[in-house]
This record gives C-alpha cells, sequence and structure tokens, in this order.
C-alpha cells in the first residue's frame, strides 16, 4: 500500500511518448513504500511538441521529481537551468529533480548500466568489448565505459556505418586516444569481431518484444563471454536464451531498469534503497504486463 496523505504527498512522475508502459512507476513506488514517504510516482504520455509545457509543469505543480523517457531525454536539456557534468557531456538527461524550483538534470542511465555490470563482478580490465547499436543506449553506454572505468577500446557495430561513424566521432571528440572501431552489422568482418569478444552488449531494439531475431549468431557464442541485453521484454528472447544455452554469462535489460532507478530514487530522496526492492518490484510488475 503506497502512503498517500492527499494534501502533502509528494508526486513524481515519468513522461514520454508512450511512458504508459513504463516500468518505473512500479519501482518507484515500492520504495517509496519500503520508505514510508508520502509520495506516488505517475507515468504521463507527452508529445514532443508539448514538451515544453511539461517542463515548466513541474514549476507550476511542485512536482518533486521526473524521469524521462523517449523521444524527450535531448530535447529537455535546455529547458533546465543546471546540468550534471556528465549528462551535459552525453547531450542526455533521462532525471529531473526539482530542489526550491531549480531544476536539475542527471543521467541515470549510463550509471546503472556501469552498476549492472559492477553486481556481476564483471571486470571491465583489458576486454575486448564490442556495443550492437549506434543510437541514444549506445551512446549511453560507450561514454559511460571511457567516463567511469577508463575502457581504452570499443567496438562499435551497427546496421549502419553512418551511424556508427558519428557515435565514433562523438565519442573521439570527448575523450582523446581512444581506439573505437566500426563495422557493418552481420558482415563477416563483425561476426569476427563478435566471436572474439569479451563482452557483447546489444543496445538495439532487434530483440525488443520479439524472440525471433537475433543481432549474434549463436554459433559465434562461447561459454567465456558475457552478453548484455538492454532490453527487457521478453526477459528471455532468443538472444539471452542462447547465450545461456553456450554458458555465456548473461544480463538481462532489467538489471539496467533496475539499477538506473535505484539512482533515480537516490537523487529524488537522498536515501539508499535496496536492490532486492526494486528488483522484486520489477520482476511482478514484467508478470503483471
Amino acid at each position: 500500500m503506497i502512503n498517500i496523505s492527499g494534501n502533502k504527498t509528494g508526486l513524481y512522475c515519468i513522461i514520454g511518448m508512450p511512458a504508459h508502459h513504463s516500468l518505473s512507476p512500479a519501482i518507484q513506488n515500492a520504495g517509496f513504500n519500503a520508505k514510508s514517504i508520502d509520495a506516488v510516482f505517475l507515468a504521463f504520455d507527452v508529445d514532443a511538441k508539448d514538451l515544453e509545457n511539461a517542463i515548466k509543469g513541474i514549476k507550476a505543480y511542485g512536482i518533486k521529481g521526473m524521469t524521462l523517457t523517449s523521444p524527450h531525454k535531448e530535447k529537455v536539456i535546455k529547458y533546465l537551468d543546471n546540468i550534471d557534468h556528465f549528462a551535459k557531456m552525453l547531450g542526455a538527461v533521462n532525471t529531473v529533480v526539482n530542489k526550491n524550483n531549480v531544476l536539475y538534470g542527471y543521467n541515470t542511465d549510463a550509471i546503472g548500466f556501469i552498476n549492472a555490470l559492477k553486481s556481476q563482478r564483471i571486470s571491465l580490465k583489458s576486454k575486448n568489448i564490442s556495443i550492437i547499436g549506434a543510437g541514444g543506449a549506445a551512446k549511453a553506454f560507450v561514454f559511460s565505459l571511457i567516463y567511469f572505468a577508463n575502457v581504452s577500446k570499443i567496438n562499435i557495430i551497427n546496421r549502419t556505418l553512418k551511424h556508427a561513424n558519428l557515435l565514433k566521432q562523438n565519442a573521439e571528440t570527448h575523450f582523446a586516444g581512444k581506439e573505437i572501431p566500426i563495422y557493418k552489422l552481420y558482415s563477416k568482418k563483425a561476426e569476427s569481431v563478435l566471436a572474439g569478444s569479451d563482452i557483447i552488449i546489444n543496445a538495439t531494439n532487434i530483440t525488443l518484444e520479439n524472440d525471433r531475431f537475433t543481432p549474434v549468431p549463436k554459433r559465434i557464442l562461447n561459454k567465456n563471454m558475457v552478453v548484455f541485453d538492454a532490453n527487457y521484454s521478453p526477459l528471455n528472447n532468443r538472444l539471452i536464451k542462447e547465450a545461456n544455452e553456450v554458458g555465456c554469462k548473461t544480463i538481462s535489460g532489467i538489471e539496467l531498469l533496475v539499477f538506473q532507478g535505484i539512482a533515480a530514487f537516490n537523487l529524488f530522496t537522498n536515501l539508499k534503497i535496496s536492490y532486492k526492492i526494486m528488483k522484486q518490484a520489477a520482476s511482478a510488475a514484467i508478470k503483471n504486463k
């Protein structure tokens, strides 16, 4: 039971288009309940043309915090008062905190990704890392691996070399001296690079809500690999299922969801919340979808 008094209840929300499918309300409300916080977290579908008004509404209605999903993470920056250094460098904000009507922007996707890896005791030192994708998620992963873990080389593999090259150039602008080769997904060279990888990270929508397709053929997987899929629906998609069959260590998108949610909760409340509470809430919400 969520602790809601009504007249003093703190309001938090996620906005996106769509946002109603998000599991963030289940996770954040579980945290509020566990800490007996008089607050509620809701989801609002907000069209891109209404983003400025939605941000103004944070101050107008005294909303204490907000998370953002597609397509708002980049465009929201110009409406905020202060941006965290990493979020500014990344060019994407997914968490906004209202501190006395001053709006602060952060990115918890990146630190959530790193903490998900750390939770599995995965060493990133001297590892051959390949990221499949070149969109916003892939960018957050590339930047976080370099910024937080000082990774010196990352392979970018994407369906279009144009977008892969844009991500490569963007990363090299911020991080001099890093090696970021690019390859076309499904090419023989890309398969060779993937076969030689220690860690494979899928940041595309290829496995999203689909268990028929995978960006990584099973024949090139081996038991020494770590396979991380940013998607969590379905949890047992073809990539994760085949990686498990081979004996890889696998990490599903639910871990990313939970750890970024933990980081956001800490920013909202200045309190720590246990992984167990958030993971149970996320797992239950997925089962009920």
